[in-house]
């Protein structure tokens, strides 16, 4: 299957799941989704995704994180929006901000508050993970078991856990 389809399905687990029950970006004037050049990573397959719906809006290039998949280092796309997008067609990355996926020691998935995100998202300031909406950890969580069953994401995954242990060093 078209890992484009796999992405699509999983968008749909965040239709009406976010991060609060109540519309968030009225308390920081939508600040994600202000159309700056900070940009959102895309996991591996995405990008498929907006090759396929060819939305309006986004640019897609080349960050400087790289990771070795199976011998091959690829260089991770990252999307970046003019601030005004189909909600429907967000990456997942946005659909799950300020949430993000690590690896744990024991090689497992572990959702965690984005360390990135606490410069702008007052939820990411002030919120424990369980303080999060429930139905929407729970997606969050389910959609990255089911995405770490992708060697490429894992291997994705590796490089980017240490890219945001970079950050935590900062934030804790």
């Amino acid at each position: 299957m078209n890992s484009a389809y796999i992405y699509l399905q999983l968008y749909r687990m965040f239709d009406e799941n976010t991060p609060i029950p109540v519309d968030c970006g009225k308390l920081c004037n939508a600040a994600c989704c202000s159309g700056d050049d900070s940009g959102m990573f895309l996991f591996p397959g995405e990008k498929e995704v907006f090759k396929l719906l060819k939305p309006s809006g986004f640019r897609i290039e080349y960050s400087d994180l790289t990771y070795n998949d199976g011998g091959i280092i690829r260089k991770t796309p990252i999307i970046f929006c003019e601030g005004n997008c189909d909600r429907y067609v967000r990456p997942l990355a946005c659909r799950i901000f300020p949430l993000t996926p690590v690896i744990d020691k024991n090689g497992k998935i572990e959702i965690i508050t984005d360390p990135r995100a606490k410069s702008i998202c007052p939820l990411a300031k002030t919120f424990y993970l369980s303080e999060y909406d429930e139905n929407f950890l729970k997606a969050v969580k389910k959609a990255f078991t089911l995405l770490s069953k992708n060697k490429h994401v894992m291997a994705f995954l590796y490089e980017y856990t240490d890219y945001i242990n970079e950050f935590r060093r900062f934030f804790a």
